[in-house]
This record gives structure tokens, C-alpha cells and sequence, in this order.
């Protein structure tokens, strides 16, 4: 319909542009033959006849082009407007669909370790295994949780960042201990610099790397390394998570930054808000964040802050 409308409108407009012009040289064909051949001035009013004619071809032609473009160019806005509405719909249905399922699942998880205990008389690994994974779940609440709110406090402008002198590297071990202890079968190594002060807000920050180090686990299988560089060249402070997964296609490595995109390659469980909110804190601080494969395999998400902001 709203094709068939634009064709109908600039139809339309181009056929009364022809009809105005028609009717302008029938006037002034009338114009002509009024006039007495044997008229001494009859020269000088042919020529101010079809001066007039052609003035008036020239403003038809004028106004015709005009107000083709400006259809054109409202025509592409409304279409662009429309579409971006359409993508936008059918993004937040597939979070609701994701959070949905983020949402149900540690609680089915936590609801059947419990009555799992509760109704089982299990040995003291047995109980430590499944209170292991209760936490676990929890974490992955809590996370989810915290990723929301800060996104729609920041979005609508309610969060206020605090600035303060932040040790990057000390904040990235203590983020590396907390992954440590949720996944305590996974292979996670760190090496991290000393004194990489950036003047931040240590909860964003922390957020952020927590995002891009869940994202490492997972998107890499349980044999696979996850690890963590934070260290200060001539340029930059710079810290990187490094996977061994499947990595990320060259032509989705910016968009998996967008809002709630989670990529074609990746069935895993998510949201799409992580890698966004993390891009959102890092440029907040002034800083850089992307991707880049990790040879043989895998991904390599580095964020970097100028030394000069130290």
C-alpha cells in the first residue's frame, strides 16, 4: 500500500504537471490568435506572449521538481522511520522471548536443586556440587538484574556516574577471582599490570569487564581457555579478554554491539544487552572498545583508554 500510494502521487503529480503546461500553451495559442497580424506592435506582443508562456513552462517545471523531491525525500524518511520501528519491534521480541528463557531457567535450575536436597539424603559433594550450581544461577540473575536496570537507568538518563582513580588492573583480578570461583572447572588464567589508574566509575567498569568475561565463558567450550591481559603501552591502557570459541564473523563484529543483537552463529544463551552496555560504560569513560579474531580461533575483545586520561 504504501508503494502503490508514492507511485500514485508522483503519477499524479507528473500528469498535472503536463496538464498545466497543455493548458498554458492553449492560452497562449489563444493569446496569439487575438492578436491583429497588421498591429504595429504586434512583434513586440508575440514575443512578451511567449516570454510568458515560457515563464510559465519554467515555474510548472520548477514547482513540478521541487515537489517531486521533497516527496522523494519524505518518502524515503517515513519508509527509513517505518523500518527502523519494524527492526525495533522485532527486537524487543526477541528479548522478551530470550529474557523469558534467561529468566526461567535458573529458576528451574534453583528450584530443582533444592527439592533435589530436600528430598534426597546426598553425600557432603553431592550437596556442594548442587549448592555450587544454585550459586552459580543466582549469579546469572543477579547479573541479568543488574544489566537491566543500569541499561534503562542509563538510557533515560537517571544513573550519575561517579569519577574516581581506578586501578584497571587490580579491578580486573578481583573480576577474575569472582569468575574463578563461579566456574571453578573452567581454565581461566590473567596477567595483569600494575597501577593502571584511569579516573572511572568502578561499579561501570566492573560491570563491563564482567559482561565481556561471561561472554569469553560462554562462547568457548569447557576444555578452552578464557583469559585476561590488562597492561599500559606508549598510547594506551589497554585490557583484552581472549576465548578459544568459534569466534565472531568479520561482518558481525559491529553489530554485536548494537542492542540486543545475539548474532546468527550464536545459539547460546542471552539477552544481546551485555556486549551493548559494555560499549555504552567504555565510551562513557572516553574510551575505545572491539573485536578482533583470536588465531588459530576464537575472539579478542580489547577496551582502551588513553594514558593521557590517567
Amino acid at each position: 500500500m504504501y508503494w502503490l500510494m508514492l507511485a500514485y502521487i508522483l503519477a499524479a503529480l507528473v500528469f498535472w504537471y503536463f496538464a498545466l503546461d497543455k493548458q498554458n500553451i492553449e492560452l497562449s495559442t489563444y493569446k496569439l490568435g487575438l492578436l491583429d497580424p497588421n498591429d504595429i506592435s504586434y512583434a513586440l506582443k508575440v514575443a512578451e506572449i511567449k516570454s510568458v508562456t515560457d515563464r510559465k513552462t519554467a515555474q510548472y517545471l520548477g514547482e513540478g521538481v521541487t515537489f517531486f523531491l521533497l516527496i522523494i525525500a519524505g518518502a524515503i524518511l517515513v519508509f527509513r522511520m517505518v523500518k527502523r520501528q519494524l527492526v525495533q519491534s522485532q527486537q524487543q521480541q526477541n528479548f522478551m522471548m530470550a529474557i523469558t528463557h534467561e529468566l526461567k531457567t535458573p529458576i528451574a535450575v534453583t528450584k530443582l536443586n533444592l527439592e533435589t536436597m530436600q528430598m534426597r539424603q546426598l553425600d557432603n559433594e553431592q550437596q556442594q556440587r548442587l549448592i555450587r550450581s544454585t550459586i552459580q544461577e543466582a549469579n546469572r540473575l543477579n547479573a541479568l538484574c543488574n544489566n537491566m536496570l543500569l541499561l534503562s537507568q542509563m538510557d533515560t538518563g537517571g544513573y550519575t556516574i561517579t569519577s574516581e582513580k581506578v586501578d584497571l588492573g587490580a579491578l580486573a583480578e578481583d573480576c577474575m577471582e569472582d569468575l574463578r570461583i563461579r566456574f571453578p572447572n573452567r581454565k581461566i588464567q590473567s596477567e595483569t599490570g600494575q597501577n593502571l589508574f584511569i579516573d572511572g566509575d568502578k561499579l561501570l567498569l566492573q560491570l563491563a569487564i564482567n559482561n565481556l568475561l561471561d561472554n569469553a565463558i560462554k562462547y568457548s567450550d569447557k576444555d578452552e581457555i578464557v583469559s585476561l591481559k590488562a597492561y599500559r603501552d606508549n598510547k594506551y591502557i589497554r585490557l583484552q579478554v581472549i576465548d578459544e570459541g568459534k569466534g565472531i564473523a568479520k561482518e558481525e563484529q559491529t553489530k554485536i554491539f548494537e542492542k540486543y543483537y545475539r548474532g546468527r552463529q550464536r545459539q547460546t544463551k542471552g539477552t544481546g544487552l551485555g556486549l551493548y552496555l559494555s560499549k555504552k560504560i567504555v565510551r562513557q569513560h572516553h574510551g575505545e572498545i572491539n573485536v578482533a579474531a583470536n588465531e588459530p580461533r576464537g575472539s579478542v575483545f580489547e577496551i582502551k583508554f588513553k594514558v593521557s586520561r590517567i
